[in-house]
């Protein structure tokens, strides 16, 4: 429609109120009933539209439509429990009410993946010997499939030998896909195991059968590091448990009584800080387990951690994640221990600082991690004073930008003083404080800052989120799934002549369900602020930047290039705003770097910046050239550096990276003959020391727990030596 303005032009109010006022002259508004109410009432000066109002507006809309079942469908995929109280919701009644006992089960991803393990078939094994779930004897799964029987038998044996309670639960040609949907295959057995003496009877069989072992937990990574057709899997979750809703391992619920794999207890041993205190966690413990754990014994936590809870230690650790705050290297350099058990099947503990450069980062290839020792700080409590500003104002642009190139949209005049105040205070949140990140979600015209400082002092410290917002965060991603798989907002977009008109409404729902009011809570809970994002599927490329020096004073941080990244990211969003690919925020945190070998902030001794754009997964199909154009554009950055070097833009191990392009060739190619080629080499000088000690070599390494992707990458090619 001639004189539309585009997100460039209009404010968000100003799109929304041209979806409102076009949908009063469509005939799709029958489609989409009561929405136009819902905007007019945010539009309206003198009604306070409020998250709850906002989000039930919508979801009362897709509810009543005639034409779309998004809703219903949708609603169909939770449990009894969950569906009543979203019904509630929708309905208007008090979500203070409809919160009290609320249990959020697992994601629908999570639940997705088990749903295809339990249409397999499957035997459970313990010292009794193995039980069928559909009823074969010994002999007729004999008949059918003679190594299975014998796996089982040997599983079975070997719990009965050495007196093992536990059992094993093993899964026959169980499909596997992990939960960002780019990676499936179909392991010959998958395994879920409780004990370590099960995970080491898996590979002791597998060494019997020359099969490799890959490990998971909730599968949270987009990255080539799971396992492969034919081979074993093992599940680092208790799927027995999970399969029950509401699922214990995530959200606030008491837990049942931990496996062995997911033990948590404070053990000897002089921590290298003084005052820090050294934990044995099961590689299976999650995120979620950890925080309540902490939360409840009040004296240690952990400094740093992801924001979502529904992940594994040992998830974490193997490719290297991170937090976020200057002063802190990733969660792998927190690492005192591994425990693991190797490719001949014995259990091996590496503790030497220099082996653990390589064995707290190593992808799963040394063995199947157990347990690991990490080291804690003495609880801090995280004073959280969340903002929503202009983007203007949030990460300044950075110097030489001119104003035309700012969208009109963003623009906030500012005198060259106040500009210099933003910098100021964009550079001391940078640089000084315990945890600092940027979100900015697409066309919204403010961003949040999630900027924070930490206190030994505990007055008035309070348990966040309480029931109430992890409800309400639930409900938010409710309805972002609604809004992304709804069919009806393609509709609206041709209906009011707007490409940004169902991006608009998601990125304002987003915006409304992120806090904005100050709270002092533990540092463990502010880490895992989110509690319910692993709901909403996404795609995701992040990359980590190393820090660069004044010119004038080279001890002190040059944020121009971080700044750079930052607005050409912007920009790109905007360029593509005729398919809107990017649905998600912006995400950007400033850490520190890393003594770890394979970490993307290894060598950053100023800090590394870790920035990402994310998108919904409906999105996918207009997703890769938009993200290979943000990619272009940070890797131009790498000649920023004003010593003239060559600056090593990584990308995080655990996200997209293995389909993109950098210099006209495969990423990946890039990445072992040109940026990591000493590291990788390095990396495997390290690992032989640790074999020389403990009786294996990168030959079993590559059999045991590679995959062709791995082996490829570490082993140039070859089955490792």
């Amino acid at each position: 429609m001639a004189g539309t303005p585009s997100a460039w032009e209009a404010p968000v109010d100003e799109r929304i109120k041209i979806i409102r006022d076009r949908l009063s002259e469509a005939d799709f508004a029958q489609e989409v009933p009561g929405l136009k109410d819902v905007l007019d009432d945010y539009l309206n000066p003198d009604t306070d539209t409020t998250r709850v109002i906002f989000h039930r507006g919508l979801l009362q809309t897709f509810k009543k439509s005639q034409t779309d079942f998004t809703y219903e469908n949708l609603l169909d995929k939770y449990s009894d429990d969950e569906k009543s109280r979203l019904e509630k919701f929708v309905n208007g009644e008090d979500p203070a009410d409809i919160s009290k006992g609320f249990v959020m089960g697992p994601s629908l991803g999570a639940r997705e993946e088990m749903d295809l393990l339990h249409r397999a078939e499957r035997v459970e094994v313990s010292a009794a010997g193995p039980v069928h779930v559909d009823g074969l004897s010994s002999d007729e799964l004999k008949k059918r499939d003679s190594l299975f029987h014998k796996f089982v038998h040997t599983l079975a044996d070997f719990f009965h030998i050495h007196k093992e309670k536990a059992a094993v639960t093993v899964y026959k040609d169980a499909q596997f896909q992990n939960w960002g949907l780019n990676i499936t295959n179909q392991p010959l057995y998958t395994c879920v195991p409780t004990t370590v003496e099960g995970v080491i009877r898996i590979v002791k069989f597998a060494k019997e059968q020359k099969l490799s072992v890959r490990c998971a937990g909730f599968r949270h990574s987009w990255a080539p590091i799971f396992g492969e057709n034919g081979q074993i899997f093992i599940s680092l979750l208790d799927l027995k448990t999970a399969t029950h809703l509401p699922n214990t391992t995530s959200l606030p619920f008491p837990e049942s009584k931990p496996n062995a794999l997911e033990s948590i207890e404070v053990v000897p041993g002089a921590a290298r800080a003084k005052g820090n205190t050294l934990v044995r966690v099961g590689a299976a413990v999650t995120n979620e387990r950890l925080r309540r754990w902490c939360v409840k014994n009040k004296k240690i936590t952990l400094p740093i951690n992801v924001i979502m809870v529904e992940i594994t230690l040992g998830g974490s650790n193997a490719p290297i994640c991170h937090g976020s705050g200057r002063r802190h290297q990733t969660l792998s350099d927190l690492v005192r221990a591994v425990e693991y058990v190797d490719a001949n099947g014995h259990l091996r503990t590496v503790n030497k600082p220099e082996h653990l450069r390589a064995a707290a980062g190593c992808f799963g290839l040394m063995g199947v991690v157990t347990h690991l020792v990490l080291e804690l700080q003495p609880m801090t409590y995280a004073d959280m004073k969340p903002e929503k500003i202009p983007v203007m104002q949030a990460v300044p642009p950075p110097p030489g930008m001119a104003d035309s190139d700012i969208p009109k949209a963003l623009f906030v005049h500012r005198t060259p003083e106040q500009r210099a105040k933003d910098q100021e205070i964009f550079e001391r949140r940078a640089t000084d404080d315990f945890y600092s990140e940027w979100f900015w979600f697409p066309y919204s015209d403010y961003s949040w800052v999630n900027c924070w400082s930490d206190t030994t002092d505990s007055k008035d410290v309070k348990a966040f989120p309480d029931d109430l917002h992890i409800f309400l965060a639930f409900v938010q991603t409710f309805t972002m799934n609604v809004l992304q798989m709804t069919p009806l907002l393609g509709k609206l977009i041709d209906a009011v002549h707007l490409n940004e008109a169902a991006v608009t409404l998601i990125s304002r729902a987003a915006m409304f369900a992120l806090p904005e009011k100050p709270v002092k809570t533990y540092l463990t809970d502010a880490l895992h602020f989110q509690r319910a994002i692993q709901n909403v599927r996404v795609r995701d490329i992040e990359v980590e930047m190393p820090l660069l020096p004044k010119k004038e004073d080279p001890k002190k941080v040059d944020y121009t290039f971080v700044q750079k990244a930052w607005w050409d990211a912007i920009l790109t969003v905007y360029k593509y705003s005729e398919t809107c690919p990017m649905r998600m925020p912006l995400e950007m945190r400033i850490m520190g770097g890393s003594d770890i070998i394979m970490a993307p902030q290894r060598g950053n001794s100023l800090g590394t910046c870790s920035i990402e754009v994310l998108t919904l997964y409906a999105a996918r199909d207009v997703w890769h050239g938009f993200a290979q154009e943000v990619l272009d554009g940070w890797m131009k950055l790498r000649d920023a550096d004003p010593q003239g070097r060559k600056l090593d833009i990584r990308p995080h191990w655990a996200k997209e990276w293995k389909e993109f392009r950098v210099d006209g060739k495969p990423w990946p190619q890039v990445l072992r003959d040109q940026v990591y080629k000493d590291e990788i080499k390095e990396f495997n000088d390290t690992l032989s020391a640790i074999g020389k000690e403990h009786g294996w070599t990168r030959e079993d390494l590559a059999k045991r727990f590679g995959n062709e992707f791995l082996v490829w990458f570490f082993f140039g090619g070859e089955k490792g030596k």
